[in-house]
């Protein structure tokens, strides 16, 4: 048998035919050049300026913050509350024998007792008291107590203040003032429910003063204007005494 004619194939096609995409490479469609690709500089120029922005305010709102809570703190701190007033003019008391010498015809002194610690219910104070006595049988008696106010802070005008207030517990009391006596910042006849004695009260600086004179009977009466005159010598002569 003769053979037949050679089997015809038709035309050798690439591999892959044409009209079919390549395998792993995309098919183009259309003319020219492929689009270009999308770039993300600009997005990430973006978050980047986003990023400082926002770190910059963050950072800027931080400070204000702070420095609103930092004057804040500075404005709402406590202030000194310390005291202040006259510093205290008197540090002691004079002895009784220094005011004997400026009145004439008292009794004989007492042999007195010196400064001695008196009670007090002011805890910003040292207070000490003294007392001079003038007596003797069937004749008037004089007797002078001083109170010194020390102020246990200095320059607070503890002292002073408490010496002020005692004479002016007198004039609340009923007491009459004493317009001028030596060198007396205040004095005052200050009222007494005794027949045969009569006081007077003074302030002068950080010191109090009271000076009390008794009538010869004790129980008796006293002629009241001469007792106050006798009284008002004594005053005198102590508030020249402590200076």
């Amino acid at each position: 048998m003769q053979p037949g004619p050679p089997y015809q194939q038709g035309p050798q096609q690439p591999y892959p035919p044409q009209g079919y995409p390549q395998q792993g490479y995309p098919q183009q469609y259309g003319y020219g050049a492929p689009p270009p690709k999308k770039s993300n500089t600009g997005l990430i120029v973006g978050i980047v300026i986003g990023a400082v922005v926002l770190l910059g305010g963050g950072g800027v709102g931080a400070f204000f913050l702070l420095s609103g809570d930092s004057s804040l703190s500075a404005s709402s701190s406590p202030t000194s509350s310390k005291k202040a007033g006259p510093p205290d003019k008197y540090t002691a008391m004079p002895g009784c024998e220094k005011i004997g010498t400026g009145v004439r015809n008292l009794p004989p002194l007492e042999t007195p007792k010196g400064e001695e610690p008196a009670s007090t219910s002011n805890n910003e104070i040292v207070y000490t008291r003294s007392f001079c006595t003038w007596r003797e049988p069937n004749a008037p008696s004089a007797m002078v107590g001083m109170y010194l106010s020390k102020s246990k802070e200095p320059g607070s005008g503890a002292g002073e203040a408490w010496a002020k207030a005692s004479i002016e517990n007198a004039v609340d009391a009923g007491g009459v003032l004493i317009p001028t006596m030596a060198k007396a910042t205040k004095a005052v006849y200050a009222k007494l429910d005794s027949a045969s004695q009569c006081q007077i009260k003074f302030q002068q600086g950080n010191v109090e003063a009271e000076i009390i004179v008794t009538g010869p009977d004790p129980s008796g009466t006293v002629n009241q204007t001469t007792c106050k005159e006798n009284a008002l010598k004594v005053a005198k002569a102590t508030s020249e005494a402590i200076g």
